[in-house]
C-alpha cells in the first residue's frame, strides 16, 4: 500500500480532514551567536492533492524554542520559509 492510499483510507475510515505524512530530522544548528543547538525538524507533506500546501516545516530546540513558516508546494520554499532565527 502506497502513502497516498494510506492518506485515503484514513480520511474515509477516521474521518480526517487532513492528513500528513512526517518525516523527522535531528540536526545540529549553530545560532546567531556560533553556538551548536541541536534541534529537531519536522517535514510534513500533504500528498499531490493539495500542492499549494504540500509541505510544511517546523523546527524545536532542545530549549524549548519553535520555529515554522507557511506551507508551500515546494519543500525547498517551505525550508526557506521557516525563521529559523526564532531558534537563537
Amino acid at each position: 500500500m502506497n502513502i497516498e492510499e494510506i492518506v485515503a483510507r484514513l480520511k474515509e475510515y477516521a474521518n480526517c480532514s487532513e492528513v500528513y505524512q512526517k518525516t523527522t530530522f535531528e540536526c545540529i544548528r549553530a545560532n546567531k551567536d556560533g553556538n551548536t543547538q541541536k534541534i529537531e525538524v519536522s517535514i510534513f507533506d500533504a500528498g499531490p492533492n493539495r500542492p499549494e500546501y504540500r509541505y510544511h516545516c517546523v523546527a524545536n530546540s532542545e530549549g524549548g524554542k519553535m520555529a515554522t513558516g507557511n506551507p508551500d508546494f515546494s519543500i525547498d520554499m517551505a525550508i526557506l520559509g521557516v525563521h529559523w532565527n526564532n531558534l537563537d
